[in-house]
């Protein structure tokens, strides 16, 4: 633990040096005025990654930084607190209040369990595949964590997995990278893929279709690497089921409390399933079903639900989302990418080295732009990049879903951020999870995915 610590100390004073490098020396491809912005970002970023303060703590001193040092418009900085991300958590904190208040979560925990297989593996692989499912079923990936993750914290306990166990852990990321990871592979499901293909229309007049992406990119991203996730949480989190006795309770009928809940669950994932059809989004769904459950005190929430909710969660991803906001405005992850862009060594003819380039390259503007940001930079630079590949402007974009599907620190995907904090997972083993699900990714599946499209003609 004590080496942990003075690595995890050992790094923040290089990022802290580094920093001062920046600011002392800026880099010649930097905007103007954009030095001290980024050395802001390169600690904040330090810190979120590291743990050394509380997340909470860290968003704090991030907006203090920001606001006293006037790197950018207040708007920009405390952007996170008027996006729908942060509200969608604020909603989920109260609905996952309500299913512990009334019972409800433990219920269906119970009839989950009457079904949930004896082998650790199994339970495992079952977690990570509803949640994939239900990516097919709710096009956003905050709204499947709120309904999720508080089931799959109830089956956790009824199991019997202590707060500090390796299975809890194990079946709590399960879900939640579950139906985040797989749904790239599938067009409606998430914010990126939704960005990238309106980026398609608007910039290159491309029109993409639904069953046309999902043949691109679900047998590798969506079937292969969700079964990748399962086999490194088994491996990672070794651990067994323990006791069937903790799944022996016969589960109960329902009480006048927790059917009110569940109706309130069923009309908002109802309402989430559709917005296609309403086009209220999944954030004032959820924070539609938090008010109407606040009303219901003390009988669906505590009499007091505010001093039962940790505000940490809220600051985290108010941070978290802010930073993005302000990478974005300063334009430091573009200026890097269309920097490094014309020195990269793409060659006509060599479609493994053009494909480890595009990808590679867009993993590393995720981590100066979050996820939405690798379409909303990199599509615009499709012809070039179909110029310097010899490729179509189609075929080297479709390599981008890889490069935004595989993410590498937590700040970088907010839904992971909400069902991490649904869920009260570490934050240092969550960071580990992270960077070695995603170095594995690279590794495995990118090759598995490069040939995949060769194998079909998109390269």
């Amino acid at each position: 633990m004590l080496s942990t610590l003075r690595a995890r100390q050992a790094l923040m004073a290089a990022l802290f040096f580094t920093a001062l490098l920046i600011v002392a020396m800026p880099p010649a491809w930097l905007p103007p005025g954009t030095a001290l912005t980024t050395a802001i970002a390169l600690l904040t970023i330090g810190l979120y990654a590291t743990g050394l303060v509380a997340e909470a703590v860290t968003s704090l001193l991030f907006f203090l930084a920001a606001m006293l040092a006037a790197v950018a418009p207040a708007e920009v900085v405390f952007s996170g607190f008027a996006s729908s991300a942060l509200w969608i958590i604020f909603g989920g904190l109260i609905i996952g209040l309500a299913v512990r208040h009334t019972g409800l979560g433990q219920t269906v925990a119970d009839v989950l369990l009457t079904r949930t297989p004896a082998r650790y593996g199994l339970l495992l692989f079952g977690a990570v595949f509803i949640g994939l499912l239900f990516a097919f079923l709710i096009p956003g990936s905050v709204a499947r964590m709120v309904l999720l993750v508080p089931i799959a914290v109830a089956v956790a306990d009824r199991l019997g997995f202590d707060e500090h166990a390796n299975g809890r852990l194990a079946l709590l990321i399960a879900v939640i990278f579950g139906t985040h990871t797989g749904s790239f592979a599938i067009l409606p499901a998430n914010t990126p893929n939704v960005v990238w293909s309106g980026a398609m229309e608007s910039i290159h007049g491309l029109q993409i279709g639904y069953l046309e992406y999902l043949w691109w990119h679900f047998p590798v991203l969506g079937v292969l690497r969700s079964l990748l996730l399962v086999g490194l949480l088994v491996l990672w989190f070794p651990d067994r089921i323990p006791g069937r006795e903790a799944q022996a309770q016969k589960p109960e009928a329902m009480d006048a409390r927790q059917r009110h809940m569940a109706i309130v669950l069923l009309l908002a994932l109802g309402f989430w399933a559709s917005d296609v059809v309403h086009g209220v989004g999944p954030a004032w769904v959820a924070l539609a079903a938090a008010v109407y459950l606040l009303f219901q005190a003390p009988a669906l929430v505590p009499q007091k639900p505010f001093a039962a909710i940790d505000i940490g969660p809220i600051l985290l991803v108010a941070g978290v989302l802010g930073l993005g906001e302000l990478l974005a405005y300063s334009g430091i992850g573009e200026a890097a990418f269309t920097e490094l862009l014309p020195h990269l060594p793409f060659a006509e003819g060599q479609a493994a080295l053009n494909y480890a380039l595009v990808s590679l390259g867009g993993v590393g503007l995720a981590v100066m732009s979050a996820m939405p940001g690798v379409p909303a930079i990199g599509v615009p630079l499709g012809e070039l990049l179909a110029g310097a590949t010899g490729w179509s402007v189609k075929s080297v974009l479709i390599i981008l879903t890889a490069s935004y599907s595989t993410y590498l620190l937590p700040y970088q995907v907010p839904p992971i951020l909400v069902g991490a904090q649904l869920a009260q997972l570490p934050w240092g083993a969550l960071t580990r999870f992270m960077l070695g699900f995603g170095f594995v990714s690279i590794v495995l599946i990118f090759p598995l995915h490069f040939l995949w499209l060769r194998l079909i003609g998109v390269l």
